[in-house]
């Protein structure tokens, strides 16, 4: 971070002091791919294939995916290699229910039932993502995924009727193992990766693992390619019998060029449709969104008496993301000569300190002469956003701003002057605290009831700078505190099949502005789930079907008012406030082994969401999403064949925008305010992997395999975000 905009004491510091602090004693035991469970917590479950045994995410108690009263997916690293998923928004292109969707070539944003995802965890620990800025977007670093959908603001403080992210790194195996990869595709892709990772001493006590990727790549948009570099290292120690201690540190850098910064018009100036090339850009070939991160990162468990255990987490991040764009964006393009688009240029820097921990105790006790669980914690964030006061220097723009002819457009044009302050022109101040507590009581061999709630703290400041760095107001200054009470109830019908029940506040402070750039109050609201969970063929197949019902108020919607290419000083889009917004769904998901030698993982999704006047609102996400993904491993002559394959289906979304009146000759052309849509699709993927031996193998991913056209988004600047074309990609991965 700049030295001018930050005089807290060293987070990186503090979290190895508190590493090195804990000596207290107890018993710990190996567990399965050198996870460790102590008495009183497990810390990760782990099936073969596709299916998990256990998760915490959700309310920090050690449950079963079937005892989860919560919609919950869990991604693991096999089905990650399976269907080549190098990055997050890869992942939760399969998940059920979540929706991704780009604005532009480097941000993409993600949706489930209806509203944007903005909980994130990193193993556990809040974490912040945005699309403008976040460089946490590779596979590489992480063992699994897991997806709470719905509302979490039990462990996450700001609940959320969306969906909760959490990204669980990569750990120490107690035995030496390793692997590494080779990859090429389309759009000359190349990428390396490598993974080792065992013991460091002989009794296996400290171990160790460290992970790097490489990729270049360009891609089907025109002049666009990106270069990443992702690394990790991670030291894991058991100090006592009782007492477990994990530290790494990883970084991700990402550095494209040829970035675009909108979209592809939808229609000419006479109104007729454009039908463009997917390949469509009119951007600069030195236009780039430079982004890296790097966290520090621990982790103590420690077992306590009476079978319980004590759990710390801390994450200590730094970000920077470096934004210098071009693009031709508005107006609308002349059919016959190519002219009519103006030019959007943008030059910011924008850095981020973060740090984020969990502290929670867990374990058994007594009432009634039953044993029940209880969790006790503590977690949170402070946050320190930092925007420069850097900008292009608009009297000596060495382009003009319009394109001639976006036809014959081949973005060689001079880079703009830049004028660089060095000085905070805007440094936002979040930070988040909350108390939780949860028991889940066993009164019954069937039925287990959890009771939980949350205190939250939420601050936010935002503070305006001139110039020279000096200090001018502060534009934003909002604290709130809520209680948020969570029930969950779980029901075994029978000794397969469990009913469920939840209930949890929605508390939501946002980042979005108004158009006078003042920011929004929080959500609030209800969200409710009912459903069934089973566990079929001995457990390694589960099944659920859901219905749910969130309400909420002050819900941020893009404010229709305010005129097309109008955005807020930090590039963002201007939003309103929407009160009695109800959402209403189902949800169904099969995950597991059909059989020893095949995996299906597959769900669906309904959600529709309408303001106070019935009226449907959040119309970009589709209504209907379906998906299923299956492998199979053959046998005879075919031993050591992986097939497999998926169909990714969604609905119709739509959404409001300004277009030209059909047959309109006037300049500037006359316009009006309709729906943009694309209609419903389906995308086809196939998978195949041949092991040679134990140690070798190689795989073909095809993914779009019919090479379908469609809009991933529409209506962003009055325009449309095309989906990838058929993507072929060959690897050769070779293990010990």
């Amino acid at each position: 971070m700049h030295s001018s905009v930050s005089n807290r004491p060293g987070s990186g510091a503090l979290l190895l002091a508190l590493l090195a602090s804990s000596a207290l004693g107890g018993q710990a035991m190996a567990a399965d791919d050198g996870a460790a469970t102590l008495r009183g917590v497990i810390v990760t479950g782990k099936k073969d294939g596709y299916a998990v045994d256990a998760t915490d995410s959700a309310a920090k108690l050690p449950l079963s995916l079937r005892q989860t009263p919560q919609s919950v997916t869990v991604i693991t690293a096999e089905r990650i290699q399976d269907f080549g998923l190098s990055s997050i928004a890869n992942v939760l292109e399969q998940t059920t229910g979540i929706t991704v969707q780009e604005n532009d070539s480097n941000r993409v944003n993600f949706t489930s039932r209806g509203f944007s995802i903005s909980n994130f965890q990193l193993d556990g620990a809040p974490t912040s993502y945005s699309s403008g800025n976040s460089a946490m977007g590779d596979t590489s670093l992480y063992e699994r995924i897991e997806v709470i959908r719905g509302a979490a603001g039990l462990v996450t403080g700001a609940g959320d009727p969306s969906a909760t992210i959490n990204l669980i790194r990569k750990t120490p195996t107690r035995d030496l193992t390793g692997s590494a990869s080779v990859t090429a595709g389309s759009w000359s892709r190349g990428r390396v990766e490598a993974d080792v990772s065992g013991p460091l001493v002989a009794s296996g006590r400290v171990r160790g693992r460290v992970s790097a990727a490489f990729e270049d790549r360009e891609s089907y948009i025109d002049l666009y390619e990106e270069k990443k570099t992702v690394a990790m290292a991670v030291v894991e120690a058991d100090l006592t019998p009782s007492t477990l201690v994990r530290l790494g540190y990883d970084y991700l850098e990402a550095t494209p060029r040829g970035t675009t910064w909108g979209t592809a018009p939808l229609f000419y100036s006479d109104g007729t449709p454009t039908d463009l090339p997917r390949s469509y850009s009119v951007g600069a070939t030195w236009s780039t969104w430079d982004r890296n991160s790097s966290s520090l990162y621990g982790m103590i468990q420690q077992d306590l008496p009476a079978d319980w255990s004590l759990r710390l987490t801390l994450n200590q991040r730094d970000s920077e993301s470096t934004a210098l764009l071009y693009y031709g964006y508005g107006g609308y393009p002349d059919r016959v000569d190519g002219s009519g688009l103006f030019v959007a240029d943008y030059y910011n820097v924008y850095q981020e300190e973060e740090t984020g921990f969990d502290l929670f105790a867990s374990g058994p006790f007594q009432l009634f002469g039953r044993q029940h669980e209880a969790v006790i914690g503590v977690n949170g964030f402070d946050r320190e956003g930092v925007t420069l006061n850097d900008k292009i220097d608009a009297a000596r723009r060495p382009y003009a701003m319009t394109i001639p002819d976006f036809r014959n457009w081949d973005g060689r044009i001079p880079e703009p002057y830049l004028l660089e302050y060095g000085t905070p022109a805007q440094i936002t101040t979040t930070r988040e605290t909350g108390l939780y507590g949860a028991a889940r009581l066993n009164p019954t061999d069937r039925l287990k009831v959890i009771l939980g709630a949350r205190s939250t703290r939420w601050e936010t400041k935002v503070d305006l700078f001139d110039l020279a760095g000096a200090y001018v107001r502060t534009s934003s200054d909002y604290a709130d505190e809520r209680v948020t009470p969570y029930v969950g109830l779980i029901y075994d019908v029978t000794a397969q099949v469990s009913a469920y029940a939840s209930y949890s506040d929605l508390f939501k402070p946002q980042s979005n502005r108004d158009k006078n750039n003042e920011q929004l109050a929080p959500v609030i609201g209800a969200s409710y789930e009912l459903g069934l969970k089973g566990e079929f063929l001995d457990g390694a197949l589960l099944a659920s079907s859901t219905l749910f019902y969130a309400q909420q108020d002050n819900l941020a919607a893009l404010d229709g008012s305010v005129p097309d290419g109008f955005v807020l000083p930090d590039g963002s889009s201007a939003y309103v406030a929407v009160s009695g917004a109800e959402t209403r769904g189902f949800e169904a998901e099969i995950t597991g082994k059909v059989s020893p030698r095949w995996n299906v993982v597959g769900g669906y999704t309904y959600a529709y969401t309408e303001d106070a006047s019935g009226a449907r609102i959040s119309t970009l996400s589709p209504r209907h999403i379906a998906r299923i993904y299956s492998t199979y491993d053959l046998g005879g002559p075919l031993e050591g064949l992986r097939i497999g394959g998926g169909l990714n289906w969604q609905s119709e979304i739509y959404t409001l925008a300004t277009i030209p009146v059909p047959g309109n000759t006037s300049t500037p052309p006359q316009t009006v305010r309709t729906n943009v849509s694309q209609d419903a699709y389906v995308l086809a993927s196939l998978t195949a992997r041949y092991r040679f031996n134990d140690n070798l193998s190689a795989q073909l991913n095809v993914d779009n395999l019919f090479d379908k056209t469609y809009y991933r988004r529409v209506g962003f600047y009055n325009g449309g975000y095309f989906g990838e074309p058929r993507r072929v990609t060959v690897s050769l991965r070779a293990t010990f």
